[in-house]
């Protein structure tokens, strides 16, 4: 069978994370507007009968970082590519072309393995910069054009991913174990602490900064419903009031959505109980 590790790369908010989800139709990667939501690689399993396929959600490179998360981050894609057999580039159409696509690009270009060019969000018929980024064909082995959203092209995707995978006898992991949970590199705490940070993000939008983590302190199932106990950490009172909201209002929100997207994924009741923590030095302990 074919089998290998495919590292999806690209500039902060050109897919990678809904591009995962959609392939392995199941939520292991978080998604938001904003860039850098993924800040570590998300790994995720994909079987059929061609073989099998570990995905790597790498986060996008930021041109200008100020704080050691960011700096951690934008390492990260440049030391998963040593791990590739196959490097999928996406590119965001709906975006011009600018620094943080030319850093992703030099590092692309240093990599020797199989590596598809795809463009991303042809479901968005304006603005279109394909022809900005045409020149790149001739760099790569292959093309396609998709939509990861609306899983427009990912059969043409895979197919060609599995051309360029290396023929193996040997499994990369046992189906069996990722028939509920396609993560292969998460802990259920890990996974609840993305599904909350997302829920941040969203909530938000563009008003909080990167100043936000999620730490979950308990996990108990019950015959009847599943407790978890949860802090969010930010690095100021001021943020503080900002997740909490007036009358606590954004903070209910932010916990609403989180139970209910984790309820629909466990089938079962949740209570989630969230506080926010002020703690100016947990960047620190993140890197």
């Amino acid at each position: 069978m074919k089998a290998g590790n495919v590292i999806i790369i690209g500039r902060p908010n050109s897919g990678k994370s809904t591009l995962i989800n959609s392939l392995v139709n199941q939520k292991v990667s978080i998604t938001s507007p904003k860039p850098q939501t993924t800040r570590k690689i998300i790994k995720a399993a994909y079987w059929d009968e061609r073989g099998q396929i570990i995905f790597w959600d790498t986060p996008g490179l930021l041109k200008k970082t100020f704080d050691l998360v960011s700096k951690k981050i934008n390492l990260l894609p440049t030391h998963s590519l040593k791990q590739a057999n196959v490097v999928v580039y996406l590119v965001d159409k709906t975006r011009e072309r600018g620094e943080e696509e030319n850093l992703i690009l030099g590092i692309a270009r240093k990599v020797n393995q199989p590596k598809i060019l795809v463009f991303n969000k042809i479901d968005i018929l304006h603005p279109d910069y394909r022809y900005q980024y045409e020149f790149l064909k001739e760099e790569f082995d292959d093309f396609v054009e998709i939509s990861a959203l609306k899983k427009i092209h990912l059969k043409t995707l895979l197919e060609k991913i599995f051309n360029f995978l290396p023929e193996t006898d040997r499994s990369l992991f046992d189906p069996e174990m990722f028939q509920v949970k396609k993560s292969l590199n998460l802990t259920a705490e890990e996974f609840v602490e993305e599904l909350i940070r997302e829920k941040i993000f969203l909530t938000l939008r563009q008003e909080l900064p990167y100043s936000t983590m999620v730490e979950v302190q308990n996990m108990e199932e019950k015959e009847d419903i599943f407790v978890i106990i949860a802090k969010i950490l930010t690095n100021s009172e001021k943020y503080k009031k900002m997740i909490i909201g007036k009358k606590g209002k954004t903070i209910k929100s932010i916990g609403t959505k989180a139970r209910k997207e984790l309820e629909l994924f466990i089938n079962k009741k949740v209570f989630l109980d969230l506080k926010v923590i002020t703690d100016p030095y947990w960047q620190e302990r993140f890197v």
